[in-house]
């Protein structure tokens, strides 16, 4: 990536800081609801970004993730509520073709140290928008990383295609802010089509996405703003035909 390019994606991101919004997320949401191993699936297909949801389709279709796979998926679920039996639980189950003997081996001590539970007892961050972009650079047989920047564009084209659902001139839209290496831009504008905004809108507010826990976070928002609207103009119509 062009150097200057970068600096002015990052300089975008960390505006999340300046306006009061944590960059990094540790813990879960503050209306402190819980999630379970399993809602994740239904999660995932409604209200995950793109990055989290090839996470999980690999995971999915695999039954395994790589070490960094793990790490930025495995805390992500952490910050979006998933309690640490629920998180043994769900490694566990999606892991389905190891023995459990070579799970505990090789798996329940990182799950634990994620939450902070073994080792320093620290209480990890999920990744950022930043943090992805810049650390950790996933190979050709990674999973990991940030698909509009990292996937080839004819990758990228089909996962949004048969994930998001994007086509025609809203795909185009969305890859031409990945060649101009926008990459928070096009994030953003498929939040705004796979949620039925209007372009500049944004996840509110007009504001882009800088962090996938935030995103997801902003989706659940609006679908329960919308389900308490349709209750009430619901109530509204029974009143009115009593």
């Amino acid at each position: 990536m062009d150097e200057d390019r970068l600096t002015l994606v990052l300089e975008h991101l960390s505006k999340g800081l300046q306006a009061g919004i944590a960059s990094e997320y540790s813990s879960g949401p503050e209306s402190g609801e819980s999630v379970t191993a399993d809602m994740i699936d239904g999660l995932a297909k409604k209200h995950f970004p793109l990055c989290m949801r090839m996470l999980h389709d690999t995971l999915r279709k695999d039954c395994h993730l790589k070490h960094q796979g793990r790490l930025q998926y495995g805390l992500f679920l952490k910050v979006i509520g998933l309690p640490i039996d629920e998180a043994l639980a769900f490694w566990r189950r999606s892991f389905s073709k190891m023995a459990d003997d070579k799970f505990t081996k090789e798996h329940t001590y990182n799950i634990k140290h994620n939450y902070g539970l073994v080792g320093k007892m620290a209480n990890y961050p999920a990744r950022s928008c930043q943090t992805i972009l810049t650390q950790n650079p996933p190979s050709t047989t990674d999973s990991h990383g940030c698909p509009y920047r990292h996937y080839s564009e004819d990758n990228l084209r089909m996962a949004l295609q048969t994930t998001m659902s994007i086509s025609g001139t809203d795909l185009q839209d969305v890859l031409s802010s990945v060649r101009s290496q926008h990459y928070h831009v096009a994030c953003t504008r498929v939040y705004e089509l796979t949620h039925g905004l209007r372009k500049g809108e944004g996840i509110g507010s007009g504001e882009t996405v800088t962090h996938p826990n935030e995103y997801a976070q902003r989706s659940r928002d609006l679908e329960k703003s919308k389900t308490q609207a349709a209750s009430a103009a619901i109530g509204e119509e029974s009143m009115s035909i009593d």
